[in-house]
């Protein structure tokens, strides 16, 4: 047995994602993080600041965690932490290194030298142009390696009311899903006519589009792969569809990397009605949704005013009644630190 001595910054994974833990041993890129960071507009400048922070502390993580097990097992790590300490943090990650992570912090928690191992001997025969493959890509779940430990927990989780019922999400089979991509690359496009920031912001984080077939899930995310977004294939509305799942993951993305340089709420995990649930949740979790919403409700209105034929206003309808339900809720029962009383005041100007 090995104990752990790190901490965890990608967490596992859940829907409507977990709040991105705040580590205080911050490496020196960790202070190019501003006030302007902390906001719900988009900021592609500020966003590329906060990830570069964040990689930071993904790499500082990292490197600490192979020390624990290098001590813990008594054998010379070196040759992969020399290997990390050359990833530049300015470049694009593939979601592979922050599933590396995951997987190395998840294993020292355990405290099984067996799981160390094998979790040691995949960054042996992970090449550092798999680490860095930040090339944007559209396809079925299941064709890289790092996705198969997430895949598996997700699969593990519950349906929310259902007994006993486990998640469904299963790869796509077809040889042809260029009808997706398609669609994909469409939204994609209406998003940078109708809100360009939030499309540049996208571009910044996002390397990977995974489909998946099942029940459950419309879309996920998590820090444990960071970049990829998961969406379930849609049955009709494909750009509508798309557009609203894209921004959707995109978000909590993006709160995620900013949640973990400050905490945004003092009383994270006190119970309240969800916007998007229909029961009860922590209240980072309302946070999260809130965000989200706000924007889904600018590009929805955006999209309306220039292209009325596109038919979301229905789906406007939608997002701005529980848009104005978190932030009612919020602004109630939510205790803000500074910067994140600042950044739900950058939502204020949605309600009307």
């Amino acid at each position: 047995m090995i104990a752990p001595t790190v901490t965890n910054l990608t967490e596992t994974p859940s829907n409507q994602m977990q709040q991105a833990e705040r580590i205080w041993s911050s490496p020196a890129e960790l202070t190019l993080v501003g006030s302007d960071c902390f906001t719900a507009v988009p900021a592609p400048k500020q966003v590329k600041l906060v990830l570069v922070s964040y990689k930071s502390l993904m790499k500082h993580q990292l490197l600490n965690s192979l020390d624990s097990a290098s001590e813990g097992l008594n054998i010379d790590l070196s040759h992969i932490t020399n290997r990390i300490r050359q990833f530049d943090v300015s470049s694009r990650f593939s979601p592979a290194i922050f599933s590396a992570l995951s997987q190395l912090t998840e294993a020292l928690c355990s405290g099984q030298v067996t799981d160390v191992l094998d979790v040691l001997q995949d960054f042996q025969i992970t090449s550092d142009e798999d680490f860095l493959d930040g090339n944007f890509r559209i396809g079925s779940v299941l064709t890289e390696p790092w996705e198969k430990p997430f895949i598996k927990d997700v699969r593990q989780q519950k349906i929310k009311g259902v007994q006993e019922q486990k998640l469904v999400l299963n790869p796509i089979i077809a040889t042809d899903t260029s009808e997706y991509s398609d669609s994909i690359r469409k939204a994609l496009k209406l998003l940078k006519l109708v809100e360009p920031k939030l499309r540049k912001e996208f571009d910044e984080i996002v390397t990977r589009v995974k489909l998946f077939g099942g029940k459950g899930y419309f879309g996920l995310s998590s820090p444990a792969v960071f970049g990829a977004i998961f969406i379930r294939l849609p049955v009709k509305n494909h750009v509508a569809y798309f557009l609203e799942h894209l921004v959707h993951e995109l978000s909590h993305l993006t709160l995620n990397a900013t949640m973990a340089h400050d905490p945004i709420l003092e009383n994270p995990f006190e119970m309240n009605q969800a916007p998007l649930r229909p029961d009860s949740r922590p209240l980072f979790q309302i946070l999260h949704a809130t965000f989200v919403l706000s924007r889904n409700v600018s590009v929805s209105r955006k999209v309306v005013a220039r292209f009325p034929e596109l038919g979301f206003q229905s789906q406007l309808v939608h997002f701005e009644e529980k848009f104005f339900e978190g932030y009612s809720t919020l602004e109630k029962t939510a205790r803000f630190t500074p910067m994140g009383r600042q950044l739900f005041q950058s939502m204020q100007p949605l309600i009307h």
